[in-house]
Formats: structure tokens, C-alpha cells, sequence
């Protein structure tokens, strides 16, 4: 593996941007994670809720359910 001269220099400039930092500074930052927001189209609700009737009628001709 090679290591070139510009990744150790901006490895330490990130470090002393660090040390530099209060450690109440570091605490504040911390970050709710957002919430993930998932649009499902019109189509694809029916696509799946084709699927789900599928399913069901499949397992009850099986006699599984």
C-alpha cells in the first residue's frame, strides 16, 4: 500500500481540527439520526397487494393456513 505525502498531511490537519475542538463541542454535535420517508407509487401498492392476494389464495388452496 502505498502512502502519498498530501494523505498523511491532511490526516494531521484533521486530527489537530479535532484536538482543537472542546470536548463539549464534540458532545453538542451529536446527531439525531433522521428518519427515512419511503413513497411507495400507486402501482406498486397494487402490485404488492396483488401479491399478498396471491399468496393468501395459493395457501389456502394448500391447506397450509
Amino acid at each position: 500500500m502505498t502512502i502519498f505525502p498530501f494523505q498523511i498531511n491532511e490526516a494531521m490537519h484533521a486530527y489537530n481540527r479535532v484536538l482543537k475542538l472542546k470536548p463539549s463541542v464534540l458532545l453538542e454535535k451529536e446527531q439525531v439520526e433522521p428518519h427515512d420517508i419511503i413513497n411507495i407509487s400507486a402501482e406498486a401498492k397494487k402490485k404488492q397487494i396483488i401479491g399478498q392476494a396471491k399468496t393468501e389464495v395459493l395457501e389456502r388452496i394448500r391447506g397450509t393456513k
